[in-house]
């Protein structure tokens, strides 16, 4: 039997050209050293998914969707690590003796998942086939719940006996695995069934293995507090990780990467008789980072669909923060309403059309929800302008940044267009630098340990550089348009990347050049001053010089499976250039001027930004002060670029 670790793994992968593999699910066009095609994970026209063949990985400049052989069978096929490593054994002609723990006969869990599976089907048996199921399926018609729902998700009844399932099934296991199984409590040496007088919806694993029970009281002289109560935690169900629906739902999920989250049963259930069937539930409980970190194993998207009121507001609220904004949707159930109640009021229909088209993004969410009450006070507006500036200037779409931008003007009386607008362009996309404002960074400190030209001896010198916008398109090659060949009638396309700024450009050129001239890592590595302008760069090239330190050298695969979904993204976005092998120290050095350059721009832009906020508080003293600090910087800036 072989054990799957890194060295059989990396041993496998060296022996596949990833670009054999990927031709057999996606025509690809060669390209200088790379190959091009129509991404296979996005619908698209123009093509932008690149394989480098030589470094074995693949990229699409549209969706981002990044990775190495395994990685690709794994998002194609939508199988898990060991099924893709065996396709890739299968594919490169390799044996591999791969044992898979799903197969293993003889796990120690199995009696608990055949305990709790036949307490399903009894609890099912009594709710159809009994005088009490008889009343409880009137009941739950009442809700909108039909046979075909009772059939899909196995609901079942509990009665009011308090020992129904231990006299059932007290003979067919042992002790020890009937208080482990959640069904039982045990009291004066007396054992009692866990739930009594309940509706009863089984909770099961993603392979739709009953793992656990929650159990709705139905009747009305029912006294109990709790209108559900829930298996308590045990060795196959933790409530902090398992998810309601998962294994009806995955299937749409990963086919569509896209996951509607609900709070309970009956919204799960009315989305799926609205037809909407990639929905699952946390089952009352507070999203969790283990029920986000599995779900991101197959979605790219979360909708929220949480309650109206304000606890599920308060909920919507968490989670955005839990998920991140750019992964995130939200659908506002109006009325203080939940989704059941909604698609009682507005039909399934209503239900369906809210969910698909009644969304809207973090930011709208939250200017809402993180509205102050008082707006009368000019220090609670500032800080509402705070709050929201940064996740405005996010936004990709300057439309949508003017229109939220109106949006604060409409709700702050004391603020015009301009001044909200000055406070959202000083925060664009990840200017900030780690936890250092820029206002406390001197730009040449960035560059003046680099202007010896010895400083990169161990690099072959080339001819300095150029690095306006033709540097980066003619070496980069990632711009190139479509070219029909006459005799042969044959298209070939080019990547497609995304529009970056010359600051942007420079700072991806600059990690390429780190990744692959340890030199050039090592100086900078030595600078405390040195730090990139964008805090997605600085945060990859932290996990970058990690790598170099601890293993000596930058292994390509093995960074990159060490990173988050974006930044290996991005990682390979910048591994993915074109550059030519040899670097100058001058190069380096106008790579470094380029984004030292925009320091001293955001600087002056955030000293404008303090003024008029002084001005406006009558702060004399602080107004003369920023007034000098201003010409200063303003006289910096001119010397730069003139």
């Amino acid at each position: 039997m072989v054990s799957l670790d890194t060295e059989v793994v990396n041993d496998l992968k060296s022996k596949v050209n990833i670009a054999d593999l990927i031709s057999q699910y996606v025509a690809l066009s060669r390209t200088g050293k790379n190959y091009i095609g129509l991404c296979p994970f996005h619908g698209e026209k123009t093509p932008s998914f690149n394989v480098n063949a030589e470094k074995g990985f693949y990229h699409c400049f549209g969706c981002g969707r990044s990775g190495d052989a395994i990685e690709f069978l794994k998002e194609y096929n939508q199988v898990g690590f060991v099924d893709a490593v065996k396709e890739l054994a299968d594919f490169a002609g390799v044996t591999l003796n791969i044992s898979d723990d799903r197969e293993e006969k003889n796990n120690p869990n199995a009696p608990l998942f055949e305990i709790n599976n036949q307490a399903a089907r009894l609890y099912n048996i009594l709710l159809m086939s009994t005088e009490l199921g008889e009343r409880a399926r009137k009941y739950l018609e009442e809700r909108g719940i039909t046979d075909d729902v009772i059939k899909r998700f196995n609901i079942g009844l509990a009665p009011e006996e308090n020992d129904f399932i231990f006299k059932n099934l007290s003979n067919k296991f042992d002790e020890e695995i009937m208080a482990k199984s959640g069904l039982f409590h045990f009291s004066n040496n007396k054992v009692f069934d866990a739930f009594t007088n309940r509706i009863m919806f089984p909770i099961t694993n993603e392979y739709g293995q009953t793992i656990g029970f929650s159990g709705r009281k139905w009747q009305e002289n029912d006294d109990s507090k709790a209108k559900y109560i829930n298996t308590s935690a045990t060795t196959i169900f933790d409530k902090s990780y398992e998810l309601w629906n998962l294994d009806k739902a995955k299937p749409t999920i990963s086919k569509q990467h896209e996951v509607y989250l609900m709070e309970g049963f009956m919204d799960v259930i009315a989305s799926y008789k609205a037809g909407i069937n990639n929905v699952v539930a946390s089952m009352g409980t507070a999203l969790t980072e283990k029920h986000v970190r599995r779900l991101k194993q197959m979605a790219k998207k979360f909708v929220l669909v949480y309650d109206g009121d304000s606890a599920g507001q308060n909920a919507i609220y968490k989670a955005i923060d839990l998920i991140g904004e750019s992964a995130v949707q939200i659908v506002k159930v109006p009325e203080g309403l939940d989704p059941d109640e909604y698609s009682k009021n507005y039909g399934l229909k209503g239900l369906s059309a809210l969910m698909e088209t009644g969304r809207i993004q973090p930011i709208e969410f939250l200017i809402d929800y993180l509205r102050p009450e008082n707006l009368a006070n000019l220090q609670t507006q500032l800080d509402f302008i705070e709050q929201i500036s940064p996740m405005i200037a996010k936004l990709p779409s300057i439309t949508a940044q003017d229109a939220y931008i109106r949006k604060l003007v409409e709700i702050l009386p004391d603020f015009e267009y301009n001044q909200v607008e000055q406070a959202v362009n000083l925060r664009r996309e990840n200017m900030t630098i780690t936890d250092h404002p820029v206002s406390n960074l001197d730009a040449s400190s960035l560059t003046e340990s680099f202007t010896d030209e010895n400083d990169y001896s161990s690099l072959e010198s080339v001819m300095p550089v150029d690095f306006e916008e033709a540097y980066y398109e003619n070496n980069v090659k990632t711009q190139q348009t479509y070219r029909r060949s006459e005799s042969a009638q044959v298209v070939q396309p080019s990547v497609q990347v995304p529009k970056l700024s010359r600051s942007e450009k420079a700072e991806e050129m600059l990690l390429h050049r780190m990744i692959y001239h340890s030199s050039v890592l090592k100086k900078f590595s030595q600078d405390e001053n040195f730090r990139f302008v964008h805090k997605r760069y600085q945060d990859l090239f932290d996990k970058i010089l990690l790598e170099a330190m601890v293993y000596e050298q930058i292994d390509e695969s093995h960074l990159a499976s060490e990173l988050s979904d974006e930044e290996r993204s991005l990682f390979y976005q910048i591994i993915s250039l074109d550059l030519p092998d040899t670097a100058s120290s001058q190069e380096i050095n106008d790579l470094v001027s380029i984004f030292s350059n925009e320091m001293e721009q955001i600087k002056f832009e955030e000293l404008i930004q303090q003024l008029a906020t002084a001005e406006k508080a009558g702060n004399k003293e602080r107004v003369l002060e920023l007034t000098l600090q201003i010409i200063n910087q303003n006289e910096k800036i001119m010397i730069i670029f003139y």
